[in-house]
């Protein structure tokens, strides 16, 4: 309701990104968020970030990712959902997208981080679906 005062129109495409959301909030949230997405008009995109199980984080950023929920824990707002890549995907197909696929840190790494004097990249305990919604039916 606010959106379309605010002049959204649901009639066209748009960018959903839930960039730090899906660990803070609940499966079933998670999902909701899934269902009302993939429910946009054909061409929306969806994109989510998310952080897999610690077993399926690469060993060199375990640590990284232990004092991130450490932290998160100590504010008040521990990290609660946990999704594996294939989980997440079939998640998003069953919620009504058209298209859903898992972009790997490593993948983001390559594309925007190569090669920096800084050394920032993406740890693999940070990970992005990307959902697409297709023709409602």
């Amino acid at each position: 309701m606010e959106l379309a005062g605010a002049g959204f129109d649901a009639y066209r495409p748009a960018v959903v990104s839930c960039i730090g959301v899906s660990m803070y909030l609940s499966r079933a949230a998670n999902e909701e968020i899934l269902r009302q997405a993939a429910s946009l008009a054909p061409g929306s995109v969806l994109v989510l970030m998310f952080l897999p199980p610690l077993d399926q984080v690469e060993p060199a950023d375990r640590a990284a990712r232990r004092a991130s929920e450490r932290g998160a824990r100590a504010s008040g707002t521990p990290f609660v959902s946990f999704f594996s890549a294939p989980e997440l995907v079939v998640l998003a197909r069953e919620a009504g997208f058209a298209e859903a696929r898992h972009v790997r840190a490593a993948t983001l790494n390559e594309r925007y981080f190569a090669g920096r004097p800084d050394g920032l990249r993406v740890t693999s305990g940070a990970e992005l679906l990307v959902a697409t919604c297709g023709p409602q039916s």
